[in-house]
């Protein structure tokens, strides 16, 4: 039986084969007189979406691993330029902070060669802030820097404080905005002078003489007065009378064109 039933499968398979080929011949036959146009045309037809389907799936593999390539290379160029470009901010940001820092030295310069004020000046960091009420502030210099009690403090060329208490290698400085700073001063083109103190209600002179003709604007300079403070250091500038009628002096408010709040390059005056 089982020989019966390969004997057959193996006729009915060389019957296919023998089909096929005759058919393949008379194809090429008929294709020699042009009679086999419509057949190969439905040959090919029919073979056409499969063809195309590999040539689209083969074609598209160069172009997937071409695009994985291209892919890559751009998250590597893009990490390139990220770090190019923090690098830029980085230099761009010292840049600005040297330009700042020359400004400010060019400012103490210009101040410290002016005839009226001869003075060396030196420079110091803040290292403590107080908060409240009490204006004060730690600088990094002390008693083996030659600093004393009663020195001026300086920024921008403008008095912003004094020098209160000297360790060996740090200072405590009182700012002028401080209830409890208080210094000579004298209004520059009316020579009227008084204390300058600080407080709540901002910088104030007090005890101003009453017959002293306060003219609008006029700059406030130290006065020199007491010996430790050198004479014609820039305050600020006159704003308004604020004594009362019936005080026996005057009183007026002061701007400093420095803001205290922002203060990080101090420097302290020595003769």
């Amino acid at each position: 039986m089982n020989d019966e039933l390969k004997n057959a499968l193996s006729g009915k398979k060389w019957r296919i084969i023998l089909g096929i080929l005759i058919v393949i011949l008379v194809l090429l036959i008929m294709s020699g007189v042009g009679a086999a146009k419509y057949p190969q045309n439905v040959f090919w037809k029919t073979l056409r979406p499969i063809s195309l389907g590999f040539q689209h799936s083969f074609g598209q593999i160069p172009s997937f691993f071409k695009n994985i390539f291209q892919i890559g290379q751009i998250i590597k160029q893009n990490s390139s330029l990220v770090t190019e470009n923090l690098e830029l901010q980085s230099e761009l940001a010292k840049l600005s902070e040297v330009k700042y820092e020359n400004e400010i030295l060019k400012k103490e310069l210009q101040f410290s060669q002016t005839e009226e004020a001869k003075t060396q000046l030196i420079p110091a960091a803040i290292i403590g802030r107080t908060s409240g009420y009490l204006k004060a502030m730690t600088i990094d210099k002390g008693e083996k820097d030659g600093l004393t009690k009663g020195q001026a403090v300086v920024s921008q060329g403008f008095l912003i404080g004094t020098i209160t208490e000297v360790r060996p290698d740090n200072s405590d400085v009182t700012l002028i905005a401080d209830y409890n700073s208080l210094v000579p001063v004298v209004l520059e083109k009316s020579r009227g002078t008084g204390l300058l103190r600080g407080g709540l209600q901002g910088l104030i002179i007090e005890d101003i003489p009453l017959n002293i003709e306060i003219q609008s604007g006029e700059n406030v300079v130290t006065s020199g007065l007491g010996g430790q403070i050198p004479a014609g250091i820039a305050v600020g500038k006159f704003l308004a009378v604020i004594s009362r009628q019936g005080d026996i002096f005057q009183k007026v408010t002061v701007a400093s064109p420095v803001d205290f709040s922002r203060l990080e390059v101090l420097f302290v005056v020595k003769k």
